[in-house]
C-alpha cells in the first residue's frame, strides 16, 4: 500500500490508483530504530533502516545474509560504552573498503578492512573478515559517529562512515 503524508491511500493494491487530485506530493522517511538492548538482529524487511546504538554498555549485532542493494546505517550516541560487535550473517560474507586512521599519539595510516589493524579500541574487522569489533573501553567512551553496510553482492558488504572516541582518535571508513 502507498499512501500520502496525510495518510490518503495512493496505491493500494497493484494497479489500483485511488487518488483523484491532479498532482500529489509524497514523502519518503526512513524508518529509525533506537536499539537499547544487548543483542540486535537485522533481517532482510529494515533494510534502509538508521539504527541508533543507545546503550551504556555492549552490544552484538548481526547483519542479514548479504543480497545487493541491503542497505544498514548505525549511528553511535554519546552514552555508548563497551564493546561494540557487528557481525555479518556467516562467514562466506565479508567485509570490504579501507579505513583511515587518525590517532593523536600516533601518524595516520590507510589500510584496507581486511589487513586487521587494531589500535586504540577499533579493530577493523575483527578476528576474521566478517566481524566488525568496536571497543569503546580499549581508549574510553564512543563520543559518536557512523557506519553504513551496503551489500555489494551476495557475500561482500561495504562499509563506510566515521567513528570518534574521547581519546582523540577518529576512523574514516569508505
Amino acid at each position: 500500500k502507498l499512501e500520502l503524508a496525510d495518510g490518503t491511500d495512493m496505491v493500494v493494491s497493484a494497479g489500483s490508483n485511488t487518488s483523484t487530485a491532479s498532482a500529489k506530493t509524497f514523502s519518503y522517511q526512513r524508518r529509525i530504530i533506537n536499539l537499547t538492548g544487548a543483542s540486535k538482529t537485522c533481517d532482510s524487511t529494515e533494510t534502509g533502516s538508521i539504527y541508533t546504538l543507545d546503550r551504556a554498555a555492549g552490544m552484538a549485532i548481526t547483519l542479514p545474509p548479504a543480497v545487493a542493494g541491503y542497505c544498514y546505517e548505525f549511528h553511535i550516541m554519546t552514552t555508548f560504552t563497551g564493546t561494540c560487535t557487528i557481525t555479518a550473517a556467516s562467514s562466506a560474507d565479508t567485509y570490504v573498503g579501507s579505513v583511515i586512521n587518525h590517532d593523536k599519539d600516533e601518524k595516520g595510516s590507510v589500510v584496507a578492512l581486511n589487513e586487521n589493524i587494531s589500535t586504540s579500541g577499533f579493530n577493523i574487522p575483527g578476528l576474521t573478515d566478517y566481524i566488525l569489533t568496536l571497543d569503546a573501553d580499549t581508549d574510553g567512551r564512543f563520543i559518536g559517529g557512523k557506519l553504513k553496510f551496503t551489500a555489494l553482492s551476495a557475500s561482500k558488504w561495504h562499509v563506510e562512515g566515521t567513528l570518534f572516541n574521547d581519546g582523540s582518535v577518529s576512523h574514516i571508513f569508505s
